[in-house]
């Protein structure tokens, strides 16, 4: 073969290659009131970018050029256009192309989803559809002042979870409290620092660990089942949970539909989830997460009779939330067990060697933990870990809180000592 064929043969398969169509604009509603051709209109062309997949638009009191915005009241208005447009885009194609929220045929493989720049002071973002129609978003630049936006790959979460609704391809259970967990996987997904970035919410889950699964107070704390789940089942699993979540359920009966799960085994599998979390025994973020891991300890106190232990006050576990229980790692025996006098529970073993390794117990209902430590190992960290496991699911009410289950329990250990022990 002459080079000139082999030439002429690279350029026409380049060319035969399918490339996605120029994708257009939508307008909203809400838009077609101003004239985008004239600069003194709130919204205009001038005012806007593109890459290829959004539309940025910037309202008239940024003036032309965003690098130059001129102050409100004080505050520096400028945005980083360059930046804003690379990184957004970059959370675009990992939630499209990676997390797969939306699917071939979707409405956003025709129109660019919309970034809404306002000149204004007000600290809320915003992330969602125009129109039930296309993924948005609502910022004002306070929000968006860390190179990484943070803010903007939570919102645009919310974009691509409200996609799904708009293309009429699941109702995604009518809206939850779930998509503000999604939205916080979503972000860890595209910054594995986010812990660090918003440690406020890892501390703060730290003392509220016991709380139901989807209990308001820990949807922006938590994205960490999520996360368990994503390895278990593959990273796109997260979206399709969206798309076949129905209105009459919440996540976890779709979830449990969705893998053929009885109770007793979406249980366990809550329970193993939380077992890997205590040392952030995750494929994703491993380096990142070290200084969180082994961190977590629920207060316990002295109960009777004389050797039995209880969860502190406040701390009891609710439908698969969790007690973390330190254990004193420089005065435990090779095999450790407990006995736990309580009904709704599943109970295991943690131990954490000082490489980083973790080691799981065996996962029991009865009551009865027990586990060999790993031999000739220095252990970092020792748990045990308890789990509430409601005999049959119970949508949370979100309007009264205070009547959701919980599980009390005391119980006593053998090979084994609290660490640091309430009196």
């Amino acid at each position: 073969m002459t080079s000139f064929t082999f030439v002429l043969l690279a350029f026409l398969l380049a060319f035969a290659q399918p490339a996605r169509a120029q994708k257009a604009v939508f307008l909203p509603d809400s838009l077609r009131i101003y004239d985008l051709n004239d600069t003194a209109s709130r919204w205009c062309w001038q005012r806007s970018a593109q890459t290829d997949d959004l539309v940025f638009f910037w309202e008239k009191g940024f003036g032309d050029d965003l690098a130059h915005a001129p102050q409100l009241d004080g505050h520096d208005m400028r945005v980083d256009l360059p930046n804003l447009k690379s990184r957004v885009q970059h959370f675009y194609r990992y939630f499209r192309d990676t997390l797969r929220f939306t699917l071939p045929g979707s409405k956003a493989d025709r129109y660019k989803m919309m970034v809404m720049l306002h000149y204004s002071l007000e600290g809320t973002a915003y992330g969602g559809t125009y129109d039930n129609f296309i993924g948005a978003l609502w910022v004002a630049p306070n929000r968006i002042q860390d190179r990484k936006l943070n803010c903007l790959a939570h919102e645009l979460g919310h974009s691509f979870q409200l996609q799904i609704p708009a293309d009429s391809v699941g109702d995604a259970w009518g809206g939850s409290g779930f998509y503000e967990m999604a939205s916080q996987w979503m972000l860890w997904q595209v910054n594995p620092d986010w812990i660090k970035d918003e440690y406020y919410h890892f501390e703060a889950f730290r003392n509220l660990t016991h709380k139901a699964f989807l209990h308001l107070d820990n949807i922006y704390h938590s994205p960490y089942v999520l996360e368990y789940w994503a390895e278990l089942r593959g990273l796109p699993s997260i979206g399709e949970l969206f798309r076949q979540g129905r209105k009459d359920e919440d996540p976890v009966l779709t979830y449990q539909r969705l893998y053929g799960l009885s109770q007793q085994q979406f249980c366990m599998e809550m329970a193993q989830c939380y077992q890997r979390l205590l040392n952030f025994d995750f494929t994703h973020a491993r380096k990142e997460t070290r200084p969180y891991a082994c961190t977590f300890s629920t207060p316990v106190e002295a109960s009777a009779p004389k050797g039995w232990y209880a969860p502190a006050p406040g701390m009891l576990p609710e439908d698969y939330g969790f007690n973390a229980i330190r254990l004193d790692t420089e005065r435990c025996k090779r095999k450790v067990s407990a006995t736990l006098r309580g009904q709704g529970l599943v109970s295991g073993f943690v131990a954490v060697d000082t490489d980083g390794k973790s080691y799981y117990g065996t996962l029991v209902t009865d009551g009865k933990p027990k586990m060999a430590l790993p031999k000739d190992k220095q252990l970092k960290a020792l748990y045990l870990l308890v789990t509430g496991a409601p005999a049959a699911h119970t949508k949370l009410d979100y309007r009264h809180p205070e009547n959701n289950a919980s599980y009390p329990y005391t119980f006593k250990l053998s090979g084994a000592e609290i660490l640091n022990p309430r009196d």
